[in-house]
């Protein structure tokens, strides 16, 4: 028999097997805009997978928890091998996922974990590490005196996280007496109101209180903090903490109003995030999450990147010589 005759068919059922070959979809939940970072990290994310050869599916919630649900069962719907959740409500999800592992699909929760839900993976930073570093700088610059220390909302895992590494560096300080925390609240959102509402109302009823040192746990809250001090002082004289890199946040640095803030690089983030969800999507293993954080019911392997203290003496080599933001969108001449 013609040796060609035998490759043609087998070359042709080789090429049929390659062509029915199911695609790589991944499916990514937003369930909120809570920083300005999210105008960035989806595209980041998209052109990571895609140029590894998968789809990515996304749908966003704009806030909506109970509409980001309804998403994510459409995703799971669509044919996807890995779906991805950052949620708007960290809580009520254990049915959706297990819906999803009944589709066969692996569950990734993205910078906000999903609590008491059976979740493959987590992606994030240290966000306990976070809140020391917010600590630490303030103690730094302020070893002695009261403290506010104003946090997101309980949905969200990240804001506990940070509230206990907060605590955790005050704690010597509290306990000697040096330190006094005159309010510590966790706020609804992570929006700039809530934290000048509380500070507003903070302000007119301790108006013989001198505050030294704020812990606000992101630029957000700090953005709203600085906006009620506006209100009743000329000159803000205390350390004020922040979170993200915010624009708002590196200006209100620059400015002299905001002492710091941490730099956490989504674009790493959402790139190791892409890189591994392609190899889930292809069933190989992933030998990244070395790390593990308790959602409530279980412990998640986790990957957890690094993050950077930013003040105004290095903000040009880290959150701008990254590319996170562009120096003409700041004004260093204020």
């Amino acid at each position: 028999m013609n040796k060609k005759l035998i490759i043609l068919p087998l070359f042709m059922i080789a090429l049929a097997a390659a062509c029915t070959k199911e695609p790589l979809k991944i499916g990514f939940s937003v369930g909120d805009f809570s920083s300005d970072r999210w105008s960035q990290e989806p595209q980041i994310f998209q052109d990571e997978a895609t140029s590894l050869g998968a789809e990515v599916l996304f749908e966003y919630a704009y806030g909506d928890a109970n509409q980001q649900v309804e998403q994510v069962k459409k995703l799971i719907a669509s044919g996807i091998q890995v779906l991805i959740i950052f949620p708007t409500n960290a809580e009520n999800w254990a049915a959706t996922v297990d819906e999803a592992h009944k589709a066969g699909i692996t569950v990734i929760a993205y910078d906000r974990m999903l609590t008491n839900a059976d979740v493959d993976y987590y992606f994030s930073f240290f966000n306990d590490e976070v809140g020391r570093q917010q600590a630490e700088y303030a103690l730094n610059k302020c070893p002695k005196g009261n403290y506010i220390i104003l946090g997101g909302p309980t949905s969200d895992n990240n804001s506990l996280l940070l509230m206990k590494g907060q605590k955790e560096v005050l704690k010597p300080g509290v306990d000697k007496g040096d330190i006094t925390v005159v309010l510590e609240k966790h706020l609804a959102t992570w929006n700039s109101i809530d934290a000048y509402n509380e500070m507003q109302l903070f302000l007119e009823n301790n108006k013989k209180i001198k505050i030294d040192a704020i812990l606000a746990a992101n630029d957000e809250l700090a953005g709203g903090t600085i906006m009620a001090l506006e209100m009743v002082m000329d000159n803000i004289d205390m350390v004020i903490t922040g979170q993200d890199a915010s624009v708002g946040g590196c200006q209100n640095i620059i400015n002299g109003k905001q002492s710091m803030t941490v730099y956490k690089s989504i674009r790493n983030l959402a790139k190791e995030a892409a890189q591994t969800s392609v190899k889930l999507a292809k069933g190989e293993k992933i030998t990244n999450a070395v790390n593990s954080v308790s959602n409530g019911s279980k412990d998640i392997p986790a990957v957890l990147l690094k993050t950077v203290p930013v003040d105004r003496n290095n903000l040009r080599e880290t959150v701008i010589a990254d590319g996170f933001l562009k120096e003409d969108q700041l004004n260093f001449n204020p």
